[in-house]
């Protein structure tokens, strides 16, 4: 493979860790996932460094990046500019909040940050980042409570 480290991937619908295949064959794997089966590649037998993929149809990939155990994360993004949330983002079921459109990169991007880290196991100096809670987000609902108000709440706007 070539890497300085040894990476491995795992998916949240699978207790397998894999060898982590050539970028493009990863990225495809990610796109054909569930909406909710989040890839994450990290080194085998180690937590860190740490990176998480995703694919939102009509969006992108969604990349997070934790370089140690210290690190935030940081996302990468498209633009130095960060608009309002408008993206809906479901997080595993216990809330559903709206990010920016710039957190979801177009796959020659995405190629290009997950190509670097699988040879240094950190972010790509060259592209735009944003640390985990530095971007503007809007919780949409969070919890059991809240879930169930705004499906009931939906339902009644689809029914008038």
């Amino acid at each position: 493979m070539g890497h300085a480290h040894s990476f491995i991937i795992s998916f949240v619908s699978s207790a397998n860790e894999l060898p982590v295949p050539a970028v493009s064959q990863l990225l495809s794997a990610v796109r054909v996932a569930s909406a909710w089966d989040d890839a994450t590649i990290f080194p085998e037998g180690s937590v860190f460094p740490r990176m998480n993929l995703s694919w939102l149809e009509g969006r992108g990939y969604n990349i997070h990046c934790f370089e140690d155990q210290v690190s935030l994360g940081d996302f990468l993004v498209s633009d130095t500019e960060i608009s309002d949330p408008e993206v809906e983002i479901n997080l595993g079921g216990q809330a559903l909040e709206l990010w920016p459109k710039q957190l979801f990169v177009a796959e020659e991007l995405a190629v290009r940050a997950v190509s670097f880290f699988l040879d240094t196991g950190k972010r790509t100096p060259a592209h735009r980042w944003v640390e985990t809670g530095a971007f503007p987000r809007r919780v949409v609902w969070e919890g059991h409570d809240q879930r169930e108000a705004w499906e009931h709440s939906r339902r009644q706007e689809r029914d008038t």
